[in-house]
């Protein structure tokens, strides 16, 4: 966690040293599905709150540095074959956090200070931290009992969308955003996401 926002600084710095910018931000709410080798799929539900760095700007077009933070609960139910043959296993609830760094090319609607376009998109890509702390019965000790863990993971992401400008001047947006982060440390998920935005 502190290697990402080290990055996500870094990122800040640089882009803020190097290009005229301009910073905006937006809420919003999603969902997202889980999916890892050991735990059956989950649903996780949380509200965004997206701050971004916009540069390097041209006619229609600019690029984005962003934190689009998650923040909400799951729910799953995992099950695993116990010594006997019976199957065990169990629901359980906790939290969830999404901390993506992520740079975008923006185009159209929203990619532009007082731009006009009533249309627009998004593509980009980055590195992010995921965290459950919901526990999953996913392995039995020498004694029968179940053991569980507190999941969290380092992974690479990715994210498309389209926006549609608000307002008179098309001068705010509605951002959907679909996403994907592959997890390589720890359980190693697949999430998918999509979530729903409101930029100012």
């Amino acid at each position: 966690m502190k290697k990402l926002l080290l990055i996500a600084f870094i990122a800040f710095a640089f882009v803020q040293s190097s290009f005229s910018q301009r910073f905006k931000a937006g809420v919003g709410a999603g969902i997202s599905i889980e999916t890892a080798d050991y735990m059956d799929t989950k649903a996780n539900f949380g509200f965004t709150f997206s701050p971004a760095l916009f540069f390097a700007e041209a006619e229609n077009s600019s690029f984005s540095v962003g934190i689009p933070l998650s923040l909400g609960v799951n729910e799953g139910y995992s099950s695993d074959y116990g010594n006997y043959g019976g199957v065990y296993g169990g629901t359980s609830i906790g939290l969830m956090l999404d901390v993506p760094v992520i740079v975008n090319f923006n185009y159209g609607a929203g990619a532009l200070k007082g731009g006009s376009q009533k249309w627009g998109f998004f593509v980009g890509g980055g590195y992010g931290y995921h965290l459950t702390t919901a526990n999953y019965y996913y392995n039995y000790d020498n004694n029968g009992n179940y053991k569980s863990t507190e999941n969290s993971t380092l992974g690479v992401t990715a994210n498309a969308g389209f926006r549609i400008g608000t307002g008179r001047r098309h001068r705010h947006n509605i951002e959907v955003k679909f996403s994907y982060m592959k997890g390589l440390t720890d359980y190693k998920p697949d999430v998918y996401g999509v979530n729903c935005i409101f930029n100012f």
